[in-house]
């Protein structure tokens, strides 16, 4: 695996051992930022630094970090990854790690995955509250280990907002997590974000949001939505 196009093209990231983790392939990554290249709602080009340049970041069920990654090397400014599995989680700090990405950490310390409890919540919370919020400064990013529901429910009580989100959950799970998705999810988005969602070829996002466009490459379906001005009634999908 690499980062395939910005500031950090051909820079090599780690991919977690074993199958618990499906990392996107560089050639899907590469398509799939190609797409979002090109969508007048996520281009913004501010002062040479990138098509993606101001962006706060969503990488949801992170895995390695890559498409968040990818994101900052083409100029987003943030990125809040959220992952729960410790080999993910080890596999992602040290790509942040070996790229100089500064990391915003919470008392929890590094390589240690938050536990369930409300604690955990709490501190995820506090974490997302004191993150920084510098426009046009170096990218930097935040690590939110735990549940993702509960990782989301607590970014989004802190206040956080995202103007571009990825979401690439385990196929086999995707319609266990899709209905808490579309209800967390709809708490973090600023008006007229875009979420990039990654699912098999034969299941369809089914989000609230609109879609823009919509790719398969083998086995994956890669859907583009726009989030529009007031969030959608739970339940409400968007035609």
């Amino acid at each position: 695996m690499r980062v395939v196009g910005g500031a950090w093209r051909g820079r090599p990231l780690q991919a977690p051992p074993g199958r618990g983790t499906r990392p996107t392939s560089d050639k899907v990554r590469e398509a799939m930022f190609d797409v979002l290249g090109a969508l007048p709602e996520a281009r913004r080009e501010l002062g040479g630094r990138g098509p993606l340049a101001g962006h706060a970041v969503l990488d949801v069920f992170a895995g390695s970090g890559a498409l968040g990654i990818e994101a900052l090397s083409r100029g987003a400014e943030s990125c809040a990854f959220v992952e729960s599995a410790p080999p993910a989680l080890r596999a992602l700090r040290g790509n942040l790690a070996r790229l100089g990405v500064p990391v915003q950490r919470s008392g929890r310390g590094p390589g240690r995955a938050a536990d369930s409890s409300e604690a955990g919540a709490a501190d995820a919370a506090h974490e997302s509250a004191e993150r920084p919020r510098v426009v046009g400064g170096e990218p930097h990013a935040v690590v939110l280990a735990g549940d993702v529901r509960r990782m989301l429910a607590a970014d989004a009580g802190s206040g956080a907002r995202y103007t571009l989100v990825f979401a690439d959950p385990p196929y086999d799970m995707y319609e266990q997590v899709r209905p808490a998705l579309a209800r967390l999810l709809a708490r973090l988005l600023v008006p007229g974000a875009v979420l990039v969602v990654e699912s098999a070829a034969g299941t369809a996002a089914g989000l609230p949001w609109t879609v823009v466009r919509e790719k398969r490459y083998g086995d994956t379906r890669v859907t583009f939505l726009v989030a529009e001005a007031a969030p959608p009634a739970e339940g409400e999908t968007a035609s």
